[in-house]
């Protein structure tokens, strides 16, 4: 009896439909310097018919520093040359936001240039947004200073 239910599962198994999932992995490394955060606001943009896609990073700062980003091709290592867009100017207005064509951006959080302490009216963080295109096979490089 029990050989016979084994043959029974087996053979349901072997000759009954069997559905496959896929999924892309997706690996995220970050070293951070102390006083910068990842905030996990990640908003994705509807593309107008023609453009890439555009996810929009939200990231938090204690001081406003220096970042550089470039984008990478994931197989040879070498520059893309496709668009970054920063919106640093303290709002979300993706509008407004600054469009770099090399793939390449180089800025301070806040875009007026100032020390944290400075700021008028007092904050305790800065944001900055950065509009990375949606492609596959693209690392972004993030560095700060």
């Amino acid at each position: 009896m029990i050989r016979f239910c084994l043959i029974i599962i087996v053979s349901v198994l072997f000759f009954g439909k069997i559905s496959t999932v896929e999924a892309q992995m997706v690996n995220v490394r970050l070293v951070l310097p102390a006083g910068v955060n990842f905030n996990p606001r990640i908003v994705e943009a509807k593309p107008k018919e023609g453009e890439t896609g555009l996810r929009w990073v939200e990231m938090v700062v204690q001081e406003n520093i220096h970042l550089i980003v470039s984008l990478k091709s994931d197989d040879t290592g070498k520059d893309i040359t496709e668009t970054l867009y920063v919106l640093n100017n303290g709002t979300a207005d993706f509008r407004t936001a600054t469009k770099h064509e090399a793939g390449e951006a180089s800025f301070q959080f806040d875009n007026r240039g100032m020390l944290i302490r400075n700021a008028k009216p007092k904050v305790q963080q800065m944001r900055a947004w950065l509009g990375i295109p949606v492609l596959p096979g693209i690392i972004t490089a993030i560095e700060y200073h």
